[in-house]
Parts: structure tokens; C-alpha cells; sequence
């Protein structure tokens, strides 16, 4: 039997709810009152550290708050990604997600272990960046046309190379294989640099690079024949789009922005959202992501969210008729 004194009167249930509901929009409120977190599920160095760096050091400008990077990699961005969807949800925590990490991994990886639509509130979609179909300057194909012709030629006998299987170089090239309508071989390698040095050395024929690899560009190792997404690159003019060539399925871009852990409070969303749009708008931010041939983008949750949905599905659809994991 419950002893009298531990029984809580509906008056003083009451009074206790009230109290926490206050305390919480006081939090709120005075948000941030001490340093933030992002979160990025890859080692320091690459493609999605540079990035999250950049947005980092505007937000501590826009929101006048200490902003730590921290390096959580591993399983494919799981680990540091499952990290923050159990942090508490008070804006502290933070995750700067990508394409592979929260789209393409629990699609492909059904012990990924988290939803990124149920387990995490969408903030702002911070920076877009197309792919580039590159091949070997010296014994390459001149272009699209030559190297589909090559691939028809000898069914199954290209290869190309991307970073692993379920990532985005893997995704892309899967695509490439659909809309061209050729048969080529994928040959997985272990990290951007392996993968582009196996195609100068001659182990693939072709394969999908970010902008970020524009020093072999530059230095003629590498020679892109074509761009992903709607328009062509500033850094690259003469190189064509996809969809100037006739290869309407070619769109799909990487995106990477933040995320916040599910249930955050309303007010604290929308402080980071307005605060990370804020980012993407100055000059200094658009100018270091351009010189990276990234483009700022800075939308709302919501729309981070839709853009979300429709990568997934469209993964959904090509892992039924691609190879997609090991």
C-alpha cells in the first residue's frame, strides 16, 4: 500500500507540470546559453568536416554561441549519427547530415539503427554539390557519347569506381548505368583518393567525383566529360550537364545541412533554422563553398525534410534493380 505522504495531489501534479513546462520555455527562450555541438559522422578532413566547419563558424556569429565540431565516424556515418538522435533535445546537439548518412544508409542498412524522419527535426539544408563523370585524360573517352558507345560495345566489360558500396558515387554511377542504358562493372574502393587513382592507374574506365577533387581536374590527371543537377558548374563552363546531353534521370545531387534530435522544442528549430539560413546568405560563406564548386542553399525545415523523402524513395527504387550493398 502507498504511504499518504508519497501520493501526490492533483493540485501539486499540477504546480510540478507547470514548473517543467516553464522551465522548458525559459531554456527556450534564452537560447543558447552555453556551447553548441555539431556533430559530423566522418573523420576531420573530408568533404563533409570542411563543410560543417564553415556552417559552424557562421553560426556562432549568427547566434553569438561557441560552436564545437565533433568527429564522430564510423559505419558509414551510423555511429555519430545515432549518437545525436539519443542526445537530449534541448539544441545543444546537433547533426550535420548528408545524402549517405541520412538518406541512403537506413534505406540500405536495415540495422542502420535510427529513422532519420521520426527520430530527428530537420533545420536547414545548408550546401548542394553535383557529381562530376570523369575519366583518365590520356586513354579516356573525349566524351558521354564516345564512352556509352565504348560501354554498348562490350556489354559488362567497363568498370567504374566509387567510394563503397550504398554511396553516393555508388548511387550515381548506378544511375549513370540505368539512364545510359549500359551494363558496367562496380568496383568499390576505400575512400575518394583510392578510387581516382585507380582510374589514372587503369583499374576502371570512369568514375564519379565531387568538386573537391578539382586539383586532379586542374592538374589534368582526371578530364570530366559531364555534371550532374540542372545547371553547369561554375568552376567547369564548358562542362556540360547530363540533361543537356539527353540523360534526363541525372539530378541527383549530395546535400548536406543540419539536423536536431526529434522533439527539440519549437522555438529552439526555429532559431537554428533562421540562424543557419542567415549563414548560407553571407558573402563570406558563398564565397568559401564556391571556391569548393558548392553551392549554398539555406531552406527552411520543411523543405529540408521533402528533399529528404524524395532521395529516399528514389533509392528505394534503385537498390530493386541495382546492387547497392555488399
Amino acid at each position: 500500500m502507498t504511504h499518504p505522504k508519497y501520493v501526490l495531489s492533483g493540485k501539486q501534479i499540477v504546480i510540478s507540470t507547470t514548473l517543467a513546462l516553464l522551465a522548458l520555455a525559459t531554456a527556450a527562450q534564452e537560447y543558447p546559453s552555453k556551447p553548441i555541438t555539431l556533430v559530423v559522422p566522418f573523420p576531420p578532413g573530408g568533404s563533409t568536416d570542411v563543410q560543417a566547419r564553415l556552417v559552424a563558424k557562421g553560426l556562432q556569429e549568427q547566434l553569438r554561441a561557441t560552436v564545437i565540431v565533433d568527429n564522430k565516424a564510423g559505419a558509414s556515418g551510423a555511429i555519430g549519427t545515432k549518437y545525436v538522435a539519443k542526445a537530449d533535445a534541448d539544441g545543444y546537439t546537433l547533426l550535420f547530415g548528408s545524402t549517405s548518412s541520412l538518406a541512403a544508409e537506413p534505406v540500405l542498412n536495415e540495422k542502420a539503427g535510427f529513422d532519420p524522419l521520426k527520430d530527428f527535426a530537420m533545420v536547414s539544408l545548408s550546401t548542394d554539390l553535383p557529381w562530376l563523370l570523369v575519366v583518365e585524360c590520356q586513354k579516356g573517352p573525349k566524351d558521354v557519347a564516345k564512352l556509352i558507345e565504348a560501354a554498348k560495345a562490350r556489354p559488362g566489360a567497363l568498370n567504374y569506381s566509387s567510394v563503397g558500396y550504398g554511396s553516393a558515387s555508388n548511387l550515381v554511377g548506378e544511375m549513370f548505368n540505368q539512364s545510359a542504358n549500359i551494363k558496367a562493372a562496380h568496383i568499390p574502393y576505400k575512400g575518394e583518393a583510392p578510387a581516382i587513382t585507380g582510374l589514372i592507374g587503369g583499374e576502371v574506365e570512369y568514375t564519379f567525383v565531387s568538386p573537391v577533387a578539382m586539383p586532379h581536374i586542374v592538374s589534368k590527371r582526371i578530364c570530366p566529360l559531364a555534371v550532374t543537377g540542372n545547371s553547369r558548374l561554375a568552376l567547369l563552363p564548358e562542362v556540360p550537364t547530363f540533361n543537356e546531353l539527353g540523360l534526363k534521370n541525372m539530378n541527383f545531387n549530395v546535400w548536406y545541412g543540419i539536423v536536431a534530435p526529434a522533439k527539440t522544442p519549437a522555438k529552439i528549430l526555429q532559431t537554428l533554422e533562421r540562424a543557419s539560413i542567415n549563414v548560407v546568405k553571407t558573402p563570406e560563406f558563398a564565397k568559401s563553398v564556391a571556391a569548393l564548386g558548392i553551392s549554398g542553399v539555406g531552406t527552411s525545415g520543411a523543405a529540408f525534410a521533402k528533399r529528404l523523402e524524395a532521395d529516399q524513395a528514389a533509392i528505394r527504387a534503385l537498390s530493386k534493380t541495382a546492387r547497392l550493398k555488399e
